[in-house]
């Protein structure tokens, strides 16, 4: 002890009534927590570990609170997978706000479910096959009563976000959007969840008359540019999540560009449409280099197209593309 308290600059007379106290780690100061991981190897990998399980025994009584079953195994192989504990933790609670009827609850945590690992963990939990939840339909029955009751008339950055999570997991969910979203629009909250009802459409039912309509709409309206730039690049934590959807301080796009290739390769052919009418070309004018990955792009491109690709529409829009980046 006297050792730790010499390394750790920590009086000795606080290490032993630490030592004696089975919840001390409830009871520390944050300065001297700091000192002693500095000094004390692996502490630093307890305390995470020790927050990780509170946080999701937290979300587990929320669940029971609020009449949902989880599947503890699927759960327990999810984490020793790798997923975030506390990603999976806010989905949990998403969907314990949901099924309370909670909307400002629901839309709060499904605000931060916002990113490719966030919203993984959201799916692990809402999509059938491969829920944590022993009847994920019960959500998802509850969130199309609930999303008619969430306050889109502001623009605060985490209605805006939870609501277009909320309809495009819906949308995927379902196969149709949820909720009445014009195009025409001046709101972000609605320019946000028009996006969000689109490609939801586009994963689940790889309508290619959708992206046509979703680019075509784009190009009528600034805001929705404003947003489709803001959307791939903050999902792909290349800029913070801000409430005016603003673009400052973003000084790349690598994380964007590297997602939008693998999609490029990945996705059905209605997605691939928007992709190289829209997404693309948009990120190309605001960055050029394409997150200096220009080469590989234009590389994915023309492998997709040399393994065929089968909408005559999305074929020729993709061959077009690779024209404009040679």
């Amino acid at each position: 002890m006297a050792d730790v308290a010499f390394l750790a600059q920590v009086p000795s007379s606080t290490l032993s009534r630490l030592w004696q106290e089975e919840s001390w780690l409830d009871g520390v100061s944050g300065v001297t927590l700091q000192r002693l991981i500095t000094a004390v190897p692996g502490l630093a990998r307890y305390v995470e570990g020790r927050s990780n399980a509170a946080r999701l025994a937290s979300a587990l009584r929320r669940c029971a609170e609020s009449g949902l079953t989880v599947r503890r195994d699927r759960l327990e192989m999810l984490v020793a997978q790798g997923q975030c504990v506390q990603y999976l933790a806010t989905a949990l609670e998403a969907a314990a706000g949901v099924m309370r009827g909670n909307e400002r609850d629901a839309v709060s945590n499904l605000a931060r479910c916002w990113g490719a690992k966030q919203s993984a963990a959201l799916d692990a939990i809402v999509i059938p096959a491969a829920s944590v939840l022993a009847d994920p339909g019960e959500v998802v029955d509850k969130a199309l009563q609930l999303i008619d009751a969430v306050d889109t008339g502001t623009n605060c950055l985490h209605t805006t976000v939870g609501y277009g999570i909320l309809v495009h997991k819906l949308t995927r969910l379902t196969g149709a959007v949820p909720a009445e979203i014009s195009p025409d629009t001046a709101e972000r909250c609605s320019a946000f969840a028009y996006r969000s009802g689109a490609i939801g459409v586009l994963l689940q039912t790889n309508d290619l008359d959708t992206a046509v309509a979703y680019h075509r709409e784009l190009k009528a309206n600034p805001l929705l540019r404003r947003n489709e730039l803001w959307s791939l690049a903050s999902f792909s934590a290349d800029i913070p999540q801000t409430p005016q959807l603003a673009l400052a301080g973003a000084t790349g796009l690598s994380r964007t560009a590297m997602d939008v290739i693998g999609d490029v390769a990945d996705r059905n052919d209605a997605y691939l449409h928007y992709l190289v009418t829209t997404a693309i070309p948009l990120l190309l004018s605001y960055d050029p280099s394409f997150g200096a990955s220009k080469d590989i792009l234009r590389q994915v491109v023309g492998n997709r197209l040399a393994h065929g690709v089968a909408d005559e529409r999305a074929r020729a829009a993709t061959t077009a593309l690779a024209r404009s980046i040679q």
